[in-house]
């Protein structure tokens, strides 16, 4: 925290592709933390580390910089295994696993946002590009949501979308 004093009971995970890391705990709200890095904390994709110990200041929000988010599928197929992923700007901001026709996050970061549906045959979380020689396996259905939603901080943001 901004007193230095060492967070307690974290836990340190690597995603699938090695690429990023990701450091969870009970973050305090609306509180000034600095991460201190050792310089062999972690390796790039070219073998460098950091030459000396670094550190990273940052601020959590309050929950009231988010918005619950609330999205209710008509005429969605589960036996597709559904993915929905959250996108700005073209880029995937949050991929969420559908286990019914309704998904619900507490704390969403504010903003628009388009939707698309994964239709995931394989059920690895992510769109498969299929294979084209030997097994002739189709690429995974990806279906575009013509309605953009818009999630306000503070607020209740619930959508209902037909498919």
């Amino acid at each position: 925290d901004s007193t230095f004093v060492p967070v307690q009971d974290y836990t340190i995970e690597e995603d699938s592709t090695h690429t990023h890391i990701t450091l969870a705990t009970d973050w305090q709200e609306n509180t000034l933390y600095h991460l201190v890095l050792d310089k062999d904390f972690a390796t790039d994709s070219s073998g460098y580390q950091l030459l000396k110990k670094d550190s990273l200041h940052f601020m959590t929000k309050q929950k009231s910089d988010y918005g619950k988010l609330k999205i209710t599928f008509r005429n969605l197929d589960m036996q597709k295994n559904p993915v929905v992923w959250l996108m700005q700007q073209n880029k995937i901001i949050r991929s969420v696993p559908l286990l019914s026709n309704t998904m619900t996050i507490d704390m969403f970061p504010p903003g628009e946002y388009t939707l698309r549906i994964l239709y995931d045959n394989n059920k690895n979380g992510e769109w498969d590009p299929g294979i084209f020689f030997g097994q002739h396996i189709q690429p995974e259905l990806v279906q575009p949501i013509k309605r953009k939603i818009l999630v306000k901080a503070a607020w209740q943001n619930e959508f209902e979308i037909a498919l």
